[in-house]
């Protein structure tokens, strides 16, 4: 598995070229779409016109982009699992592979139906609701299935679900490409770890969102009868960065053996960074104060399903 860091700008500028050749075009014809007026009953656009180009996202789409393209050929068959409203089916479609696009959001589906998204980006993809731990697809459907920054959301024992589901729908010899949100271990982390939950359930308790914090406790409790009941070894609620001891013991016991090597140069050591790394990552376009900011780093890992 790959820890998708940089230090500094042009570092980032080295490690996401497939970006800036394949999907910021897809992203500025969206754009011009957008200025126009014509994505009105779709916030999510616009927001994520800023999002796509952040390092981090710009990096995660290299990587998955260094495989698709690699891998797939024209007249195969793609999944981008956890689409929402990003470009990146577009761009392998673009290349005459036969695409889908799933989302667990039934209203973000419909309104992408209603877009005409053929006329914006000039290519054709399949769009369907689905709940990535049971899907309607039929075994063995796919030759390539892309998942980016989705896992996290979904919590454990679910997330091994949607792993599980992933891998039966990918044909024998197919090639799957993961990335998540990653915090990276720091000294005294399971303390750390609870310092991050107080914090966050008196920040909430400042802004009087008490529901908010019943939710936190509900998903901590939920995440522990997971491994109580044997289904997780360690818990992780939704909307929670995964951990390496989360990858580790839960996630990568079912990835398929033979993994596929990334060309672009990112480490393999998740252990070499610290939440300091992550920080100065996100600090590289100033796009939070670094003193707050939640310590997270893209982990990304593509591998060949077993004929």
């Amino acid at each position: 598995m790959y820890v998708l860091y940089a230090g500094n700008r042009e570092e980032v500028a080295a490690k996401s070229t497939l970006f800036d050749e394949h999907f910021e075009p897809m992203l500025r014809k969206l754009e011009t779409w957008s200025r126009e007026g014509n994505v009105g009953h779709i916030p999510e656009i616009s927001q994520y016109l800023q999002v796509c180009r952040w390092p981090f996202r710009k990096m995660e789409y290299s990587f998955a982009l260094d495989v698709l393209l690699e891998h797939l050929k024209p007249g195969d068959r793609y999944l981008d699992a956890g689409c929402g409203v990003t470009p990146l089916c577009q761009v392998i479609a673009a290349r005459g592979v036969q695409t889908d696009a799933c989302d667990v959001d039934r209203q973000l589906i419909d309104h992408l139906r209603a877009l005409n998204t053929e006329f914006i980006y000039g290519c054709r993809v399949t769009f369907s609701c689905q709940d990535l731990t049971r899907t309607t697809f039929a075994d063995a459907t796919f030759d390539a299935i892309s998942c980016i920054s989705v896992l996290e959301h979904i919590p454990a024992a679910s997330d091994q679900l949607a792993i599980m589901e992933l891998l039966r729908i990918l044909k024998p010899g197919g090639i799957l490409a993961l990335t998540v949100d990653y915090t990276p271990p720091a000294a005294g982390e399971r303390h750390s770890s609870f310092n991050r939950y107080v914090q966050r359930a008196l920040t909430l308790a400042q802004q009087g969102d008490i529901a908010g914090i019943g939710r936190g406790v509900i998903r901590k409790v939920r995440a522990q009868q997971a491994v109580l009941n044997g289904t997780a070894h360690v818990a992780r609620s939704a909307n929670q960065c995964f951990e390496v001891s989360h990858l580790e013991q839960d996630i990568a016991p079912l990835l398929p053996s033979e993994e596929i090597m990334s060309r672009l140069p990112f480490s393999r050591d998740l252990r070499s960074f610290t939440p300091d790394h992550a920080r100065q990552f996100w600090h590289i376009d100033n796009l939070y104060d670094v003193r707050h900011t939640r310590a997270v780093l893209p982990a990304a890992i593509a591998v060949r399903k077993m004929a």
